[in-house]
Order: structure tokens, then sequence, then C-alpha cells
């Protein structure tokens, strides 16, 4: 099946949605930002912990559904008496939910500004491969 890609995720963060089941995450970097805004509540997506250029075949992840996703505007300043900075980041917060685990069989890399898919297969505890 096809899934939109957040990679670089953590390990932490997968170990905690594996135990608690439902965690938010917030999404600031550009690649996951643009497949976050590619999604909408109730889509599954496939969270690995390989940086974006790793994900090819064979590249495990998790896979989870979104409960809640939140687009928002966050405001950094940063002043010191030599100069004043002012920087406007925009991030995505996604509530997920596990289920599952997944294998990459086909991975379809992005243009630039494209959110990243893969094709992949669930993978059941008892499978070795």
């Amino acid at each position: 099946m096809r899934y939109i890609v957040l990679s670089g995720i953590s390990q932490h963060f997968l170990k905690n949605l594996e135990h608690s089941k439902v965690k938010t995450i917030e999404i600031r970097s550009p690649h996951n930002f643009l497949s976050a805004l590619e999604t909408n509540v109730g889509d599954v997506v496939f969270l690995t912990s390989a940086s974006l250029e790793d994900v090819r075949p064979g590249t495990t992840g998790v896979l989870a559904k979104i409960r809640e996703k939140q687009v928002a505007m966050h405001r950094m300043v940063q002043r010191t008496e030599e100069f004043y900075e002012e920087a406007e980041v925009q991030m995505a917060r996604l509530q997920l939910e596990m289920r599952g685990h997944a294998r990459v069989r086909k991975a379809e890399c992005c243009a630039l500004g494209e959110a990243t898919v893969v094709d992949a297969d669930e993978m059941k505890y008892f499978e070795g491969r």
C-alpha cells in the first residue's frame, strides 16, 4: 500500500508511540512539513528513523493513523545588546495512533516541494524476513 513518509523521526519518539499507542509530534523540518501538508485526518502515514536519502526497499518503520492535525506559525525572537533577530517558522502538529510496523517495498522519491511516498507492506509480528 502507498503511504506518505515522515523520515528522520527519533527512535525515542517511535518507541514512545509503540508503547503509548497515541502520541503528538511537532514537525518543523521542511521535507516532513511538506509531507504533513499532503495528509488529512484519518490517513495512515509511514514513520521511520532513516533519513530521507536512506529510505529504500527494506527500510522498516511504523504505521500510524492521523487523529488530529494542526498547522501553525511559530515565532521565535532572539535578542542581545548587539542584535535583535525575529524568525517565523511554520510547523505541523500531528496526533498519531499506532497501527503497526511496515517494510518499504518501493520508494517513490519526491521532487522538490512534494511529499515523499513509499509502497510498503505491513509486517506481522511473526514475519522474520
